[in-house]
């Protein structure tokens, strides 16, 4: 309970009511001198009503320089003269009430004027209204600094550019919902021959999402295995011990084989794969079984396999696709996702397919804000 030292007439109706407001009130008297009172005693606050007190400035004058009360906030009502008024607003952590006002009015001032005391922390630490704003910059600034740090070590986790090759074309699209997010992706070379594919999503936003997905990186790096369902199981036997209680990630991994077009593909609590058949437009799933990485200790990741021939389209993608709804609450899916995919032009490059499926989406959307980061992976076979 907040304790206020007031300074007037006890028999006033203002204690009474700061005292129903849930305040501890206690005042003095000409039998109990001000020093008597404080001696011992501890307050958060000290208001005093200069309308009946004609020595309003002397006495703000006296808390100032008693040890005491040096840092507690003071409230006071002004009274006459003015003169009074202009030599309590030099002093130190004291807001000035003018008069006539309401009880309402007074019990905001007060209990700003305690939310200031304790967001400045303990007595060495209380300062003035601007030496509170200056501390609130100084952590905004650290803040956003160490936002920046987190932005720079997910931007890390992504590939500098994408592999270039005739025989085939991959395109990304990837929108995190803050600075940082919890989707990521991968594509790279397997020593020329194999080219690996990871989108992942890892639970929640932010530093901590930054963080973990760093951790699933180095899994992925430290994890030395090939196929993607011995991958995914490795990775989380080395996550699982690690991460916190709730944190989990889900992930889409596959190998291909610009060669022969062969597709490799397990998913870890991902949704399923995408496959455009150029010559009947048709669009099948790639499922598989397998829990989130971290969410459960040793398991195992089912293998699921098929050919893109070509002008066949590989589409990886996050939930925050599949997830995001429109104005009648209604879920994109998958369904949604797989007409978009077969009604992408042709002869189209793989950016262009991309486009044409954002395109839908965004008219999904009818305007609603995303809720969640949106990545998008096309991988087009040439030949």
């Amino acid at each position: 309970m907040d304790r206020i030292f007031y300074f007037g007439e006890n028999t006033e109706q203002l204690p009474r009511f700061l005292e129903r407001l849930g305040y501890f009130v206690q005042g003095t008297s000409a039998e109990k001198p001000v020093p008597d009172v404080l001696g011992g005693n501890q307050f958060d606050l000290i208001l005093i009503d200069g309308r009946i007190t004609p020595d309003a400035s002397d006495l703000c004058k006296f808390f100032r320089a008693h040890e005491d009360t040096r840092q507690v906030p003071i409230v006071c009502i002004a009274g006459d003269p003015i003169a009074d008024v202009e030599v309590v607003a030099t002093l130190d952590r004291i807001e000035v009430v003018q008069s006539p006002l309401s009880v309402g009015t007074l019990a905001s001032r007060i209990a700003t004027q305690l939310r200031l005391r304790k967001a400045a922390g303990d007595d060495s630490k209380r300062g003035t209204l601007a030496e509170i704003n200056a501390a609130l910059r100084e952590h905004n600034a650290r803040f956003q600094k160490d936002l920046e740090e987190a932005r720079a070590i997910q931007q890390s986790l992504l590939p500098r550019s994408l592999p270039a090759d005739p025989r085939f074309q991959i395109a990304v699209s990837y929108q995190p919902l803050e600075q940082v997010g919890g989707d990521w992706y991968f594509v790279d070379y397997l020593e020329k021959k194999r080219l690996l594919l990871n989108v992942a999503d890892v639970s929640g936003h932010g530093l901590a999402a930054a963080f973990i997905g760093s951790m699933t990186k180095l899994a992925m790096v430290a994890a030395e295995k090939e196929r993607p369902d011995e991958r995914l199981a490795a990775m989380n036997h080395y996550l699982a011990p690690q991460l916190p209680m709730g944190r989990f990630i889900t992930m889409g991994h596959c190998l291909y084989e610009p060669e022969s077009g062969r597709v490799q593909w397990a998913r870890a609590g991902h949704g399923p794969a995408l496959i455009l058949r150029a010559d009947s437009r048709h669009v099948i799933q790639l499922w598989g079984e397998g829990f989130p990485l971290g969410f459960v200790g040793e398991t195992q990741y089912e293998l699921t396999e098929d050919a893109l021939m070509p002008g066949d389209v590989l589409l990886l993608y996050t939930d925050g696709v599949t997830e995001a709804q429109n104005r009648a609450m209604d879920q994109y899916g998958i369904s949604r996702l797989s007409h978009a995919l077969s009604q992408v032009p042709e002869r189209a490059s793989a950016g262009e397919m991309v486009k044409s499926i954002l395109s839908d989406f965004s008219s999904f959307l009818e305007g609603r804000l995303l809720k969640d980061d949106v990545t998008l992976m096309l991988l087009k076979r040439e030949r």
